[in-house]
């Protein structure tokens, strides 16, 4: 079961009605392909607030979290990826790790979102950073 807020920019909403699931990766890809993204990004275009809208698909026991937006260029679109995840490293301590990336391959989101669904968080991280956008910590 993988949990997601709905569509938004910035910082994740936690009321409980913006909270839903589904059942494994391929509903979370029919899910994120069910999206008018030319509607939801001409409306941010106007007022660019925020990161990109996305659908911020949430694991808190691992305290882990995974920003996906499709960005509908006309001659490439492609799905951005935002994975954060804070790992406790100490009895005070903490290590954040950031990674965003630009996937121009449906097959490799799927792939993202199956290594999110089995919480393979190392996979996940190094598929991202594969494609070199931006990796933090």
């Amino acid at each position: 079961m993988l949990h997601y807020t709905t569509i938004q920019s910035g910082v994740p909403s936690t009321e409980p009605v913006d909270i839903g699931q589904v059942d494994g990766f391929e509903a979370a890809i029919a899910l994120v392909r069910s999206v008018d993204w030319k509607k939801v990004m001409a409306t941010w275009y106007e007022t660019q607030e925020g990161p990109l809208p996305a659908i911020v698909f949430q694991a808190p026991a691992s305290r882990a979290e995974l920003y996906v937006s499709h960005v509908p260029m006309d001659k490439a679109p492609y799905d951005q990826v935002h994975f954060m995840r804070t790992q406790k490293t100490g009895w005070l301590s903490s290590r954040k790790t950031t990674i965003t990336a630009e996937l121009h391959s449906p097959a490799l989101l799927e792939q993202c979102l199956a290594d999110w669904e089995a919480q393979r968080w190392e996979s996940l991280m190094q598929r991202l950073r594969a494609q070199g956008v931006n990796a933090l910590g």
